[in-house]
């Protein structure tokens, strides 16, 4: 009789564990959201604010298991800066991250990524303070390539899908600006506060 039991609860355990792990899983997470741009100066003694845009793109995900996921996907990432006479620089990228993601908490909800990112311009204009806006896509690098962090939270819905909000940062590693266009370099630097839709593929 106690090995039947120790059978049953045997199979019951590998039953929840099966039933836990993610592994092979693929998720599909369209989302929106606002992002926060800036540029970081070689030289201190510059100084940009911030450019507030709408972002938004698709996070693809593929677990290991119940714990880690590598995730990449494609982002329309806003970035760019406004500068101390209110120009803006209006910076627009495709962006592919290569990221781990890391998943924690009791139900695996919470997650931490980190991982490059590798930034495809679209266009880049500046826009004036006095009306007129000029392309700058000639003047900037072709490719911006950093490193993103972020964190976030799903929450359950169905068994094939979650809500999610998460907030992504990013730091680029190279000048933007092609070389002697201006006398300092400068870094794309973005955060963003996003929400979207986890579907299990």
């Amino acid at each position: 009789m106690k090995k039947l039991v120790l059978i049953g609860l045997l199979i019951l355990g590998l039953n929840t564990l099966n039933a836990q792990s993610n592994t092979g899983d693929f998720t599909l997470a369209p989302q929106l959201g606002v992002a926060f741009s800036t540029y970081t100066p070689s030289d201190r003694n510059y100084g940009y604010d911030a450019r507030i845009s709408l972002t938004a793109g698709a996070i693809v995900e593929y677990y290991l298991n119940d714990r880690w996921s590598l995730r990449s996907g494609l982002l329309y990432d806003t970035m760019g800066a406004k500068d101390g006479y209110d120009n803006i620089d209006k910076l627009n990228y495709l962006s592919v991250p290569l990221n781990a993601n890391w998943h924690f908490g009791k139900n695996r909800n919470w997650f931490l990524n980190f991982g490059p990112s590798v930034a495809f311009i679209e266009s880049a204009k500046t826009e004036f303070s006095d009306g007129p806006t000029v392309d700058i896509k000639d003047f900037l690098k072709s490719v911006d390539v950093g490193i993103a962090l972020g964190i976030g939270y799903k929450f359950d819905v169905s068994e094939n899908f979650q809500l999610v909000i998460d907030y992504q940062g990013y730091g680029g590693f190279i000048d933007v600006a092609e070389d002697g266009i201006l006398p300092y370099g400068i870094r794309n630097s973005k955060s963003s506060f996003n929400v979207g839709g986890v579907f299990k593929l």
